[in-house]
């Protein structure tokens, strides 16, 4: 069995009221996940399971197998201070690991299910948006930031997220080998694997000319002609290791205020505020969903619809109705 420290959830602790044979099937489940899903997921059930598990004994109560009954008081307590998207991840957690170890799901049962009705009743479900970048506070940046290698990198970095639309981890996991520069002047970047594509069958993502001009003086510039596409930087002129998914988004925020986003504003970028600044463009310029939803890589019309939701409000049919009517002017 795999010491704690090591270990997905801390089940080498889990009290006296989990039988061996349980905690067995648990300790196989660990060793067999590590191997079927990504780090980030993995260490994400753990950050939650330490919550739920503090929480836990902190009431005096083994955290698994945990009564419905615990997992409603937990749901009721968390939902004062979380917001109802965190409380549901922390549920989906508890659930996964009572599965694992062969036990009843106790998030499924009725108590359970009527904290979280009760939740959703008290509190707002909609989760704010990440503010958008899209191509005019791109172009606006490649205008003004000037010289110097940062420059060079932010700007082939904004214009390839921007194409791709790519995720940040996505974004960062690109390497010189998953780019192909065509006669066009043009270029493809093959998108290995991804949040929606876990099996790793890859997806190719367009590029256009001038980020494939933006891209290679930062190449050239960086003395990259292997590995990693986007690296950190040490001082002005050095040239680091990978970038980490996490500095994605301070790049943005950086890129915001430079443009002169309201401070509120720039709060409110993320990793995100690209992948949402390129769907509205998209949809602002009419093109269909579907071709949206295959540039993004999105396998339901859900998230771009609801990144999307301001231009498709203009254009939906009470829009076209006032505008005939004259309504508008």
């Amino acid at each position: 069995m795999l010491s704690p420290e090591n270990s997905l959830l801390p089940w080498s602790d889990t009290g006296p009221l989990l039988p061996h044979e349980n905690r067995e099937r648990l300790s196989r489940w660990e060793q067999e996940a590590r191997n079927a899903y990504p780090p980030n997921t993995l260490r994400a059930w753990r950050a939650d399971w330490v919550i739920y598990d503090a929480w836990a004994r902190r009431c005096n109560l083994s955290p698994i197998p945990a009564a419905p009954e615990l997992i409603a008081a937990y749901v009721r307590e968390s939902a004062a201070a979380k917001k109802p998207a965190t409380v549901r991840r922390y549920l989906a957690t508890i659930a996964r690991a009572h599965l694992a170890a062969g036990l009843v799901n106790p998030c499924a049962s009725e108590p359970v299910r009527l904290a979280v009705k009760a939740m959703t009743r008290a509190q707002s479900v909609r989760q704010r948006q990440a503010h958008a970048l899209g191509w005019a506070e791109i172009s606006k940046f490649i205008e003004t930031s000037g010289e110097g290698l940062r420059a060079e990198r932010e700007r082939a970095l904004l214009c390839v997220a921007y194409d791709s639309m790519a995720r940040r981890s996505e974004l960062v996991a690109l390497d010189i080998e998953d780019l192909t520069l065509l006669e066009d002047g043009t270029g493809r970047v093959l998108i290995r694997r991804s949040k929606v594509d876990q099996g790793g069958e890859g997806a190719v993502a367009y590029l256009a000319c001038e980020t494939v001009r933006h891209l290679q003086r930062w190449l050239e510039r960086a003395g990259i002609h292997s590995g990693a596409l986007f690296r950190r930087l040490i001082g002005r002129e050095r040239v680091g290791a990978r970038l980490h998914a996490d500095q994605i988004a301070d790049i943005y925020k950086r890129v915001a205020s430079w443009v002169g986003m309201q401070a509120e504003d720039v709060r409110q970028v993320s990793g995100h505020s690209i992948r949402v600044g390129a769907t509205q463009d998209l949809l602002a310029l009419n093109i269909d969903l579907a071709s949206v939803m295959q540039a993004g890589r999105w396998k339901s019309t859900a998230m771009p619809m609801r990144y999307g939701e301001r231009v498709l409000a203009s254009q939906n049919g009470r829009a076209g109705a006032a505008q005939r009517q004259s309504r508008d002017e």
